[in-house]
């Protein structure tokens, strides 16, 4: 079973010039505190640079930058004390989105070293979502149960609410748009799933590799179809691919819209089931 060595790729300023620029650091997120209060911030989680962006983007979201936020984040007791106010942050991260399609993606997203296509991620995941519905109910599909509420706005607004956060970097090209979550992130997400839902985990890192296959990312980024000569050879076979994965993609999309209803459907079967037991109950008595 692996597991990272997690570790950000920064080194500590120089104390000549640390403070000012840890300081412009959180003041950017609007924090509300006077030297001391921030001399004492940066004291508690490190002066490293991510982790001061992830803090000061935590309680900006949740607290308006007030300090009382510091409450909700977890105090760790685990024995490994370099970088322990990452880790911290990132378990109040996980806290604040727990059940949230946000988490989800987070998750999945740190399963992978490479920057990964939203268009491809969307449409595998649409594809296994809509699989496991129909033939079979168990914790992966759980996992994946928040994706299944998302359309494309939505799918837009959680990757934005991600990239706020400091948690997602976004690299949009004339193609596609691609989703990397920052390699310290990636760790603590990675091991949190490997460790406590490890038959998730494996089911989702082969999805993961799904993604890269060509038959999924050729029509998304036209330098790997340029180059990738075995499916398509002209610009004609390029558009051709492009207009298949769009529809493949149209098709996903309708399929989970009468999911949705359908599961709507049943709830609400349910529920009257369940109103004329007790009707019938009300009649015997």
């Amino acid at each position: 079973m692996q597991h990272f060595d997690l570790c950000p790729e920064t080194s500590m300023p120089n104390q000549s010039n640390a403070l000012s620029k840890e300081f412009e650091i959180l003041m950017s997120f609007g924090i509300k505190a006077n030297q001391r209060a921030l001399e004492g911030l940066i004291s508690n989680f490190g002066s490293d640079p991510l982790t001061l962006h992830l803090l000061g983007a935590y309680l900006k979201r949740w607290y308006a930058g007030r300090l009382n936020g510091l409450e909700s984040i977890p105090i760790l007791n685990d024995p490994e004390v370099k970088y322990r106010g990452l880790r911290r942050i990132l378990a109040a991260f996980q806290l604040k989105l727990h059940g949230t399609s946000d988490l989800t993606l987070l998750y999945l997203l740190s399963l992978s070293e490479q920057p990964v296509s939203q268009q491809a991620l969307q449409l595998v995941f649409r594809s296994t979502l809509l699989k496991r519905w129909l033939s079979r109910h168990d914790e992966y599909q759980r996992f994946l149960t928040p994706l299944s509420r998302l359309n494309d706005k939505h799918w837009h607004w959680v990757i934005e609410n991600l990239r706020r956060l400091q948690l997602l970097e976004l690299e949009v090209s004339d193609e596609a748009t691609y989703l990397l979550v920052p390699k310290p992130i990636r760790q603590f997400f990675y091991n949190e799933l490997i460790t406590k839902q490890y038959d998730v985990f494996q089911q989702a890192q082969a999805d993961i590799a799904r993604l890269f296959e060509d038959n999924i990312i050729v029509g998304l980024d036209t330098k790997r179809l340029n180059s990738s000569s075995k499916s398509a050879t002209t610009s004609l076979d390029a558009k051709e691919l492009v207009r298949e994965l769009l529809w493949k993609k149209d098709e996903l999309n309708h399929l989970c819209k009468n999911l949705s209803a359908l599961r709507d459907a049943l709830a609400a079967l349910r529920q009257h089931g369940d109103s004329l037991k007790q009707g019938l109950s009300s009649l015997n008595t």
